[in-house]
């Protein structure tokens, strides 16, 4: 049969007819390799496959329906997010549209955490429930005539009476190692381009060799999902077929937890080292998980940056949210990683449920204390099915305000819940303030300067000054008044920071 299978529009293309700076560097800027790894179960069955991102190819409703068109499907499956779910259904009732008698598949986490809210749209004929390989593989079987729909796990439809059906539920698969590469020749690699400071060396190719995380951020839609890992030496041979094949210079591991486990860590990092695979990479870690040990082996295996979710520089925070770390530890696996000369970024959040001003303000000056390279800031979400979501529905009127749906991509880039005693434009202004205080200082601006060795290195931060005035200043250009707001805060900052050095002899 003929199977397409798509990452559906961005919310703000079809809105506005672009994107804006943000989505377009953080949240799409390598594979869907959960449709990849699904393309390639496919085509080890013997299906004709094709896969479509429009959200990288920024492709509006009309043209992602034209490209689906000229393909001419059986079967087409959309994978969709909580947050571009309302794009998710307007490109479902599209095709329908222009294409009436196609099977509409829905996957992902929309419709595995909510499957009678994402079913109630008519547009979907199916959804698949957790993750999809041989879902989908066994489905193709339904519409060739070999198999019913009710005999299949993992399944979710509306019957003749328009209820939603469910069928057995699939186990979690665990023979990770059984599944055939990503079908990465199936997307054009040119079309991902890495945020300036995340770029190393290109090409540059995503990679998992885990799924699932073992803890419970309050925040996260994949707490405590089932971690499961992939065998050390099964993993470096893919890496040497990225490098083989595709010309790969560096490796970006998208797993929710890369360093879950430090024998695990370690093998990989031993068996990079000893086949002398020449590639660079990059991976998340836990702060209780690493020691310095660890972290030394992984640079000695290609490893130039490892990020942290750290989320606040509150210990009360920390404990509200679930991260099961105290600041203390965050900043000894940071200080280690800097030793060590790993470039260590951490991820963290303004307007956690518990959040005043002074605890955002502690975690602006605690991101400051520590020698990280980079930082990423989010404005907290309240996602459905999350902890944090269960304590709102709990005891909500204790913490704020919900002021607008967490279904656009901009979500975790505008509030849409206010904790009390702070306003919508307080979250907006720390959410600003931290990006400038981090990166307006003579240390980080250093770290940085000491990574530029060449006028290309130069013009990719040139080319995403729209990414930086909008994370500084909340605005999509930079302009004149913003550069001069740039060297007074940077000039004020070194007379500081020389006076301090003064003062402690240095």
């Amino acid at each position: 049969m003929r199977i397409i299978l798509v990452n559906p529009p961005l919310d703000s293309v079809l809105r506005d007819g672009n994107v804006d700076p943000v989505t377009s560097y953080l949240f799409y800027n390598s594979a869907p390799l959960g449709l990849l790894y699904i393309a390639a179960v496919l085509e080890q069955q013997g299906e004709t496959v094709a896969c479509v991102d429009a959200a990288a190819e920024k492709l509006d409703i009309p043209a992602t329906v034209r490209r689906l068109q000229e393909f001419k499907p059986d079967i087409i499956g959309i994978g969709s997010t909580t947050v571009v779910f309302d794009g998710t259904v307007e490109l479902g009732h599209a095709i329908k549209a222009a294409m009436p008698d196609v099977v509409l598949v829905l996957g992902g986490y929309h419709v595995t955490l909510l499957p009678e809210e994402a079913m109630a749209h008519t547009c979907f004929d199916v959804g698949v429930i957790h993750e999809g390989e041989h879902a989908m593989a066994e489905l193709v079987e339904v519409y060739t005539g070999d198999r019913k729909l009710e005999e299949i796990e993992g399944l979710v439809y509306r019957l003749d009476d328009g209820t939603v059906h469910h069928t057995p539920h699939r186990k979690t698969y665990r023979k990770l190692d059984e599944l055939p590469y990503p079908a990465r020749h199936l997307l054009p690699p040119n079309l991902y381009k890495p945020v300036p400071v995340d770029e190393h060396a290109m090409p540059k190719f995503a990679m998992v060799s885990s799924r699932g995380c073992p803890h419970a951020c309050a925040f996260c839609q994949k707490s405590r999902s089932g971690y499961r890992s992939r065998d050390p030496i099964l993993v470096v041979d893919e890496i040497e077929h990225m490098v083989r094949d595709f010309g790969v210079r560096d490796i970006a591991f998208v797993d929710s937890l890369f360093c879950a486990n430090k024998r695990r860590v370690m093998k990989i990092c031993d068996e990079i080292i000893r086949r002398g695979v020449k590639v660079s990479w990059t991976c998340s870690s836990r702060v209780e998980v690493v020691d310095k040990e660890m972290l030394q082996k992984m640079k000695d295996a290609g490893c130039w940056r490892t990020r942290f979710g750290v989320e606040s520089g509150s210990d009360e925070v920390l404990d509200f949210i679930s991260k099961g770390i105290t600041k203390e530890k965050i900043r000894n696996a940071i200080t280690w990683a800097d030793e060590v000369g790993l470039r260590p970024k951490a991820f963290f959040m303004v307007g956690h449920m518990p959040d005043t001003r002074e605890t955002i303000e502690e975690t602006i000056q605690f991101a400051k204390s520590i020698p990280l390279h980079d930082v990423t800031v989010q404005i907290n979400t309240l996602l459905p099915k999350t902890p944090q979501m269960e304590i709102w529905q709990r005891e909500g009127s204790k913490w704020g305000r919900l002021i607008n749906e967490s279904s656009s991509e901009k979500s975790f880039w505008e509030p849409t819940f206010v904790p009390w005693g702070l306003e919508s434009q307080d979250v907006i202004d720390y959410h600003r303030k931290f990006y400038r205080e981090f990166y307006f200082r003579p240390v980080t601006l250093a770290r940085h300067l000491e990574g530029l060795e060449s006028w290309r290195d130069v013009y990719k931060y040139l080319q995403a000054s729209n990414l930086f005035s909008f994370l500084f200043y909340n605005a999509e250009k930079p302009s004149l008044s913003m550069v001069k707001g740039f060297f007074t805060t940077l000039r004020r900052n070194q007379r500081g920071y020389e006076s301090s050095e003064r003062a402690h002899g240095g």
